[in-house]
């Protein structure tokens, strides 16, 4: 018999064990949310280019000015500011594009700078100048992402001259300046700052993997939790940045030099592809699992749990062992129980072929072409990158703006870039006139504030967002740069460290949140006033004055001059999600009639994928920047109904694949694309309350479609129909369907 000691001793040892377990599964979270943050790591890899591009120029040009006996402070300002904005703003994937844009970005920092020198001296037409700059490095953004750079150097360049007050004796010392520091950031973005397309795409699995990772996790919570709505919530929002995630790797495979030698692109593409269709599957059954958990044995359970377990651990021996258990029939006859056991075996085998080497093997042979990417050497790209990130909803706006029947030369009919050239200019004057009410000495601040409300902000409630968050990390960074000014006072060392450190850190969170990093870009000014002698209180309490001035200018011009309304815009997402869907579903149904598509069902899903993206990020826009009346509660849960949508599509074509001929569930994909395209063509959608009892649903006619489905197939454990089904019942709760759709006879 045990002694009661030695039962203490085991449950001592039992309880750190269990400790250490929990502390290894947060670290191991811990880890996966940082990788994930940051696909490819893009922002770690820009913050180290400006680190490096920015600390190198300043070195260099402290030795041009000693080899020149010149006055460093000039020479190092001048150049570490066009380093900063040539380190962040050349994005071109390759390096002769990049050569030109750092030629080009030179050439207007040098007419910027120079215009600005000239006419300082007369403050009328300096104020006027900064005015019509504003206007042109907004105008310019119409030439491409390329100019959206260009635009904001040749901006900055005008601004540094009236912050530094260079006089017209030193400007071709500030020439020099310009062209050592545009040729050394050259030649290092050329070279050992040049990204690897190849390692970029790698680093992107990775996050997917991380990501895939975190909403295992998530739908932990939910099995343990699932009367909590928080946990639905932030397993829905994992799904959506695994599909963000699967974007930005699709659109990498554009890049030849990203692919491994040999490997086509439409093959790593349908990897992608099924990992999503496997995760939501999973996730979907454990939803399923958790709403009926009470009527469940606790084994059941326990299996289920001791799945997911494994699949978050990466433990392929334990998942393999306990999903074919889950899958396998047995005496509970638990259908979402199978289906978890049969998507765990899925995603396990998907995971396994980049694992093993065998995805990226060119020697690989799959037999019969894929049916879902038949012209695998003929790739299509469906996600245009911009700068190596997913564009934003620029292209949306300008469709939000389009009216034919408006007079040929009405603003209605101007370009988005055009609208907000002239939104720019309007801010900046009349952030002059407020700024110079404040302090004659600092109002460029409130123009820099009015300015930057609309750089990446293409709907009025994305400048409304923006602008707050602006003022927000103002203050924020004013106590910061306070405690930071008092330790670094008298070292200028220790404070020129800190403003390449702040100017790092601040390009690192820039995606993640604008407070952060306007927090970070606030303390480097208070360091910079640091070196410069000029610190003190009061010049950050105008900072913050002329900021927030300037700040609530935008919005202001946002939302009253040619504005860009951000419900418009999520109103032609919805409908170009719709569309894209209505697509997917037309292909689906030839392909089910044996006839050959025009496009790829598998560029239509991942252009599906993209359309979602963009409805997730108009609606953020809207609840976030409307100032009155936007309901958030309505518009989160109608978005959460398009994912759902949006999956069951993508499930429904890859369960197609090894699918001969079926008239019925063709008749099944061509009623629910026209119902899809009803949707779209409608104004606004209903809300999302499904009809009581008794009522006539919408899609009444398209489930007598699926029993003709189920009784030729293994009934309801069909996966077609199951997406089917699931993909009906999300798009009648979004909108009543037409007279149409009737029970077609028999």
């Amino acid at each position: 018999m045990t002694s009661p000691v030695d039962q203490a001793r085991t449950r001592v040892r039992a309880g750190v064990g269990a400790g250490l377990d929990r502390v290894v599964q947060e670290v191991r979270d811990a880890r996966d949310r940082f990788v994930a943050s940051d696909p490819g790591r893009a922002r770690q890899r820009i913050a180290v280019r400006v680190f490096v591009a920015v600390g190198s120029t300043l070195l260099v040009e402290w030795a041009l000015a000693a080899l020149l006996r010149q006055p460093p402070r000039l020479l190092i300002l001048f150049g570490g500011v066009l380093a900063m904005l040539l380190a962040t703003g050349v994005k071109d994937a390759g390096r002769r594009g990049a050569a030109v844009t750092v030629l080009i970005g030179t050439g207007l920092a040098l007419l910027s700078a120079s215009i600005g020198v000239l006419i300082a001296p007369h403050h009328l037409a300096s104020l006027i100048g900064f005015v019509s700059i504003s206007f042109l490095a907004v105008w310019l953004r119409r030439f491409g992402p390329r100019w959206f750079a260009l635009g904001f150097v040749f901006w900055q360049s005008y601004f540094f001259t009236l912050f530094l007050q260079a006089p017209r004796s030193e400007l071709p010392v500030l020439w020099v300046a310009l062209l050592v520091a545009a040729g050394w950031v050259g030649l290092l973005l050329v070279t050992v700052l040049h990204p690897d397309p190849r390692r970029t795409l790698d680093r992107t699995v990775v996050a997917l993997r991380a990501r895939a990772r975190a909403a295992i996790s998530a739908a932990l919570d939910v099995l343990d939790e699932p009367d909590n709505a928080r946990t639905l919530r932030r397993l829905r929002r994992q799904l959506v940045q695994v599909d963000e995630v699967a974007l930005l790797l699709d659109g990498q495979l554009a890049e030849p030099r990203a692919l491994p030698a040999g490997v086509p692109p439409g093959r790593l593409r349908r990897w992608t592809v099924d990992v999503q269709i496997g995760l939501d599957a999973v996730c979907g059954a454990v939803r399923d699992i958790a709403a009926r958990r009470d009527a469940l044995p606790a084994a059941a359970v326990g299996d289920v749990r001791a799945v997911l377990t494994a699949l978050g651990w990466g433990d392929r021996a334990g998942a393999d062992r306990v999903a074919h258990a889950l899958a396998a029939p047995d005496g509970r006859d638990v259908p979402a129980l199978r289906r978890l056991g049969s998507a765990a075996l899925f995603l396990l085998d998907t995971v396994g072929a980049w694992d093993s080497g065998a995805l990226t093997d060119p020697a690989r042979t799959d037999g019969s072409p894929d049916p879902l990417d038949v012209e695998e050497d003929d790739f299509e790209p469906a996600v245009t990158l911009v700068g190596g990130a997913l564009p934003g909803s620029a292209s949306l706006a300008e469709r939000s703006l389009d009216q034919p029947d408006a007079a040929r030369f009405a603003p209605s009919r101007w370009r988005l870039t055009t609208r907000q050239a002239v939104q720019a200019a309007v801010a900046a004057a009349l952030a002059i006139v407020a700024g110079e009410l404040i302090s004659p000495q600092r109002f460029y601040w409130a123009v820099i504030a009015a300015f930057v409300a609309f750089a990446g902000a293409a709907t009025s409630g994305e400048t409304v967002s923006k602008s707050a968050s602006r003022i927000l990390g103002t203050v924020l960074g004013l106590f910061g740069a306070v405690a930071l000014g008092e330790v670094t006072r008298g070292h200028p060392v220790w404070a020129a460290l800190a403003v390449l450190v702040c100017i790092a850190a601040a390009f690192f969170v820039q995606v993640v949140s604008n407070s952060a990093m306007v927090f970070f870009f606030t303390v480097m000014l208070g360091q910079l006033y640091t070196l410069l002698g000029t610190f003190s209180d009061r010049v950050l309490i105008l900072r913050l004055e002329e900021t927030a001035v300037g700040a609530l200018i935008g919005i202001g011009v946002s939302l009253l001059v040619l504005p860009t309304h951000s419900r418009a815009t999520l109103r032609v997402a919805r409908q170009t999600f719709f569309t894209a869907l209505a697509d997917l579903l037309d292909a689906c149904g030839t392909t089910l009639r044996g006839e050959p598509v025009d496009r790829s069902a598998l560029t239509l899903t991942v252009l599906v994928e993209d359309a979602g993206r963009q409805v997730v990020r108009a609606r953020k826009a809207l609840t976030r920047g409307r100032l009155f009346g936007a309901n958030r509660l309505e518009l989160r849960h109608r978005v959460s109904v398009l994912g759902a949508c949006g999956a069951a599509a993508r499930a429904l074509a890859a369960a197609i694949l090894d699918r001969g001929p079926d008239p019925a569930l063709a008749a099944v994909c061509a009623e629910l694309a026209e119902a899809a395209r009803e949707l779209a063509a409608a104004p606004t959608l209903r809300g999302t309350t499904p009809p009581g009892d008794g009522e006539a649903r919408p899609g009444d006619g398209v489930r007598v479609l699926l029993d003709a489905v189920a009784s030729a197939t293994d009934g309801r454990r069909d996966p077609a129909y199951r997406a089917a089904a699931r993909l009906n019942e999300a798009l009648e709760l979004l909108g009543p369907r037409s007279a149409r759709e009737t029970v077609p006879s028999s």
